[in-house]
């Protein structure tokens, strides 16, 4: 096996790492790049499905492994949100080292996050995207062929957490205030997260008169509203309800009922 050779750039790299943008240089012209792939599908995994960042801490950590039977050269970056992002074109307050790095079989990689210091909000969270491209080995017999290699990009939520957000984060769904509003002859479902802390919805129920109605939901913003249709919902009926599913720090599922549901 073998990656395309890479030569370092003017500054001195750490040893083991490659130059980000030799490597660019060098990739195969029958390339095809996977965006936002799931982590779960690449071989390169992370020990996360979300990054938290305290915010007193001067650095933080990430463990990768490569499960592959072949080597894999890694490149990893962040950004603000950007899903088109690369590592020259991406903003975002923290450093990833190292940036680019090779993972024999079956080894681990830590990767640590740096914080520049920048000024951020110190009452509520803020969210960032770390990038990792896996870019798999090269056989000799298939750079001899007219074939692509294909290179999969998967990219997790970094969540930054100031130690002078209020209340604990297991609480933050307590903070969470549903209300149903018309909209024309159907309903929606208004959200408002009360907590300094992003709350990944997973969708769920609005339960009108004993009958649950589905409602496609996303991630709330701290101390912001929003709302989402309500599919089948044309008359409500007591006793209103909503059940829902959050992901938790841990990346497990939670589900929550709430109380009644004031109509508007």
């Amino acid at each position: 096996m073998r990656f395309p050779t890479c030569k370092p750039s003017g500054s001195q790299p750490e040893r083991g790492a490659f130059s980000a943008a030799a490597l660019r240089r060098a990739l195969l012209p029958g390339l095809i790049l996977l965006t936002a792939w799931p982590a779960a599908w690449a071989s390169v995994v992370l020990n996360n499905t979300r990054i938290v960042y305290p915010g007193q801490a001067r650095e933080s950590s990430i463990q990768l492994s490569n499960e592959d039977a072949t080597p894999n050269v890694v490149q990893v970056w962040l950004d603000s949100g950007d899903v088109d992002s690369t590592p020259e074109s991406a903003s975002a307050p923290f450093a990833a080292m190292p940036s680019v790095f090779r993972m024999e079989p079956k080894a681990g990689q830590t990767v640590r996050l740096v914080f520049d210091g920048s000024e951020l909000p110190q009452d509520r969270e803020s969210v960032y995207y770390f990038n990792m491209l896996q870019i798999p080995s090269v056989t000799g017999e298939f750079s001899e062929q007219n074939q692509m290699l294909v290179m999969l990009r998967s990219r997790l939520k970094l969540f930054y957490r100031p130690a002078g957000i209020q209340g604990r984060v297991e609480q933050a769904p307590e903070q969470l205030r549903f209300s149903l509003q018309r909209q024309g002859r159907a309903w929606q479902l208004v959200a408002d997260n009360r907590s300094g802390y992003y709350l990944t919805l997973m969708g769920g129920e609005v339960m009108s008169g004993g009958k649950a109605h589905a409602f496609k939901a996303d991630m709330l913003a701290p101390f912001s509203r929003a709302s989402w249709p309500i599919s089948g919902l044309t008359q409500t009926r007591a006793p209103l309800s909503v059940r829902y599913k959050h992901v938790n720090d841990y990346g497990g599922v939670n589900e929550v009922e709430s109380a009644a549901v004031a109509a508007e």
